[in-house]
């Protein structure tokens, strides 16, 4: 969150925040294509 808080320019993450909307179907879609691309 950090990096992408200093890359828009956010002072304050909670600022960043408003715009990370992640559910817990995304959250797993992305770790089970990583799994995917790392381990085959």
């Amino acid at each position: 969150m950090r990096v992408v808080q200093e890359i828009l320019g956010h002072s304050q993450l909670s600022q960043t925040e408003r715009y990370t909307h992640v559910t817990r179907a995304m959250s797993q879609h992305a770790a089970d294509r990583m799994s995917e691309a790392l381990w085959g």
